[in-house]
């Protein structure tokens, strides 16, 4: 692969050395999240940044959500203190 400012995600999956199966053994993430994450289906941060990590190793550069584009992380949706309040109790 060429050396570039910036990766897609599919460019990275397009020329993998190894199946998505090993891929999925090599970095412990399931093949069908794999597949979610290459077709820009929503994916948890740490679920990329372990598939951003050992790709890096792999291609010998680095790698990250900085200069990867194409992967969708889900925002987390945290409750305003309003919702968390526990009832009184009677």
């Amino acid at each position: 692969m060429q050396e570039q400012e910036t990766y897609t995600i599919q460019e990275l999956f397009d020329d993998l050395p190894l199946s998505i199966r090993q891929l999925a053994e090599e970095v412990h993430v399931n093949e069908v999240t794999l597949a979610r994450i290459r077709d820009g289906k929503p994916t948890r941060r740490a679920t990329a940044n372990k598939l951003l990590m050992f790709l890096s190793k792999l291609y010998e550069r680095p790698l990250s959500l900085r200069n990867v584009t194409g992967i969708n992380v889900q925002a987390i949706k945290r409750q305003g203190k309003e919702q968390r309040k526990i009832p009184d109790a009677a």
